[in-house]
């Protein structure tokens, strides 16, 4: 399966999670749990299962066509976890990520973050996906397809609050694995030619993001990223650039209002045996977000609620991604 490096829900909740925040001042635990649910419309070829709940069809009639809509539910749970180490300003964190908002893959990771004084910060963490099940041979046509379990695993690096700005750098690196890799198998294509079609790999992902906050109401967040998948199969591999901005209102007295937005590149430079082109692929999300503070009177709760669009347009119509989505969850902080 091809990875679409696109978190347009993971950057709303990311406005108010410790990514952005300075290692605390005082010692011990602190971090946030959310919970809830989405409704969800998901266009995708390749893509099979999310947490076992079915999200494409397993027969295809075409290989020219773009990918019918399927829609579905899940429940949320999202978590952090961390503690803090005062004298040494050091800090223990873990807990979830949503990686690829078209993918649905989320990941789990555990890390540290050690102040290093007018340097900044520095974080580093290893990382695991969340079972998804992609299809063993995208191409079958007429048939039931067989699904596969996907894993990825790798790090995070990254220098927070630059020299004492609010510049932040992250480098990711996962590698993606499949139990079964068949693509090309049921069209007859040679052993060459089912490597170009190859997607386990090395997903890179480099970011440069600056925080900006005009006042106590205004956050903005704009982040350059170069992406590059480093797939086995040389005609899946592909890089490019995106560039994401965030912003979050916090102006109003019970409420916070965020706004994400998103747009991106990636091409590649191998002909596809199939289609028998280089694929380039357009990629689009936006995100809307509002949160109520204290619902019912709960301290250190919030309500939750966004609705999320994102789409990949690629000159190749089969690999077409679009999905839909509306969350409604509460998260508690501590």
């Amino acid at each position: 399966m091809r990875k679409l490096l696109f978190s347009v829900l993971g950057s709303t909740l990311a406005l108010s999670a410790q990514a952005y925040d300075k290692i605390p001042k005082e010692e011990g635990f602190s971090g946030y749990v959310f919970f809830g649910a989405s409704a969800n419309s998901l266009e995708s070829n390749t893509l099979a299962k999310v947490g076992g709940t079915e999200v494409s069809d397993e027969s295809i009639d075409s290989l020219t066509s773009s990918p019918d809509n399927k829609d579905y539910s899940r429940v949320l749970l999202d978590f952090g976890l961390s503690y803090t180490f005062s004298a040494s300003r050091t800090q223990i964190f873990g807990g979830t990520e949503l990686e690829d908002f078209l993918t649905q893959d989320s990941t789990f990771g555990i890390g540290v973050r050690q102040g290093v004084g007018s340097l900044g910060n520095l974080r580093a963490s290893v990382i695991a996906s969340s079972p998804t099940e992609v299809w063993e041979d995208p191409y079958v046509v007429g048939f039931d397809r067989d699904e596969t379990d996907q894993m990825s695993s790798g790090v995070r690096l990254g220098w927070e609050h630059i020299l004492e700005s609010d510049f932040d750098v992250t480098y990711t690196q996962r590698t993606i694995e499949l139990d079964d890799e068949r693509s090309g198998t049921f069209l007859g294509l040679n052993a060459a030619q089912r490597d170009l079609l190859d997607r386990e790999g090395d997903l890179k992902k480099f970011d440069v993001s600056y925080r900006w906050s005009p006042s106590n109401d205004h956050i903005l967040i704009p982040t350059l990223s170069y992406i590059n998948h480093d797939l086995d199969g040389d005609a899946m591999a592909m890089d490019g650039y995106q560039f994401q901005l965030n912003y979050a209102y916090l102006g109003l007295q019970n409420w916070e209002l965020a706004v994400n937005a998103l747009v991106g590149k990636l091409e590649s430079d191998d002909t596809n045996p199939i289609y028998r082109k280089t694929e380039d692929v357009d990629r689009y999300g936006v995100s809307l977000a509002a949160t109520l503070k204290e619902p019912f009177g709960l301290k250190d709760w919030k309500l939750r609620t966004a609705v999320n669009y994102g789409e990949e347009d690629s000159n190749i119509d089969f690999y077409d991604t679009s999905i839909k989505s509306v969350a409604l969850g509460m998260m508690y902080s501590f």
